[in-house]
């Protein structure tokens, strides 16, 4: 018979109580986290409530976790930094007043179309019943898409709108997707410095273009909402090496050009290495700095021949209005606003309207473009009557003032800025 100490008979009881109590516990955990979404989104829903009385306290959005982490300690509230599965919330700034807050659910993924919805919350403002699209039909005879479309677009099958956020403090611009069919499905793009973009016809994708982040490679990047992957164009191919920022280039300007609706579609962009802070806009777009990249199965990077538009010039004011807008969709209120700005007539008229819409939303993603408009305006007025003339060197003052505030505007996209300072340096 084996002899018992007197170690064992405190130990093994107490083992024994432990096992059990460990065993209910657990059960009754099991209970109460039955559905983890729940119990994550119930988390969300008090976090909210924290940024919510931020935004009261303060008047915009906390700028990262720790500001509302901060923010909870001094109310006495409490901000939880994980889900249930014990991964970190994700909140993002999108702007003064939107932003995200989510959780990647139990596979540690974001949203994409056939998965389970992630619990979150967003607040990016209400969708319009029809949003603005690009015209696939007539959009490959203009240099320049319509830039009303990269405030908000939807799809050529109606099933997403996509919107990009610029924050007018970090200049972090992020494009989000948004489904119209299945509630609380968005997706986030994989890059903070998203510029222009547009949808792939008949597709789940979006091309865009990306430059100036200190995670993500400058370039022109084809995103497959399916598989929530992204490629940038710009490094596929061996044959592009003058394209490849790791080819002792740091840097692009990137600037979509159109797409086309063939088989496979194809995408055009202008892009010019950023080695000078300086940016001749009709040198840029020029079809010397065209790239075609056809969307098949194996992406085809082609040159178009540069002496066939060799002429050409988007200083008419082309890209600024609707000719690649697909008539119907109504468009948010910065776009509504944008619509209605005069593209003719008399130009000292035309010009204070445009500066009231530059006043009114300066701190839009659409800003950029309309100070941009208004030097061109006033360079055009200075041509009129005469750079040499009084009124010509005031015109012209006025047009170099105005690309020196489009170079300092964190919300322009970095070919803008670098243009802005190619306006102010050549006065």
């Amino acid at each position: 018979m084996l002899g018992l100490d007197k170690k064992t008979w405190i130990v093994g009881p107490f083992a024994a109580f432990a096992f059990v109590a460990c065993w209910v516990i657990a059960g009754k955990f099991k209970i109460m986290i039955g559905n983890p979404d729940d119990m994550t989104s119930s988390l969300i829903r008090s976090n909210e409530k924290v940024i919510r009385n931020y935004v009261r306290a303060w008047g915009e959005t906390p700028g990262s976790v720790n500001d509302i982490r901060l923010f909870a300690r001094q109310t006495g509230a409490v901000y939880s930094n994980y889900d249930v599965w014990g991964e970190r919330f994700e909140y993002l700034r999108l702007g003064k007043i939107n932003y995200t807050l989510r959780s990647f659910g139990a596979d540690g993924l974001q949203n994409r179309p056939g998965s389970a919805v992630d619990p979150g919350v967003f607040h990016w403002g209400l969708m319009v019943d029809q949003g603005l699209r690009y015209d696939e039909a007539e959009g490959p005879m203009h240099g320049r898409p319509s830039v009303v479309l990269f405030a908000g677009a939807d799809d050529s099958r109606g099933l997403w709108h996509a919107k990009l956020f610029v924050d007018p403090i970090s200049g972090a611009r992020r494009l989000l997707v948004r489904s119209r069919k299945i509630r609380n499905l968005y997706m986030l793009a994989p890059h903070d410095g998203v510029e222009e973009f547009l949808w792939v016809p008949g597709q789940e994708k979006i091309i865009f273009t990306g430059s100036q982040s200190a995670r993500y490679a400058d370039g022109l990047y084809l995103w497959d909402l399916s598989n929530d992957e992204a490629n940038n164009l710009f490094m596929l191919d061996g044959d592009m090496s003058e394209l490849d920022p790791g080819n002792k280039q740091r840097g692009f300007y990137v600037a979509i050009s159109s797409i086309r609706n063939e088989n496979p579609p194809s995408v055009a962009v202008f892009s010019k290495s950023s080695a000078s802070v300086l940016l001749d806009p009709k040198a840029f777009f020029h079809p010397s700095n065209l790239h075609v990249f056809k969307l098949g199965q194996k992406i085809e990077h082609v040159h178009p021949d540069p002496s066939a538009g060799s002429k050409k010039t988007l200083f008419d004011m082309e890209f600024l209005s609707l000719a690649t807008v697909v008539q119907g969709g109504k468009g948010n209120p910065l776009q509504i606003a944008w619509m209605r700005l005069p593209m003719g007539g008399h130009w000292d008229k035309a010009v204070m309207v445009w500066q009231e819409f530059a006043a009114a939303h300066g701190k839009s993603m659409l800003a950029p473009y309309a100070v941009w408009a208004i030097s061109m305006f006033y360079k055009e007025a200075a041509k009129a009557v005469g750079e040499g003339s009084r009124d010509g060197q005031i015109f012209t003052s006025y047009s170099v003032e105005l690309g020196g505030a489009l170079s300092q505007m964190p919300v322009a996209p970095g070919y803008a800025r670098a243009i802005g300072a190619w306006i102010t340096a050549n006065r």
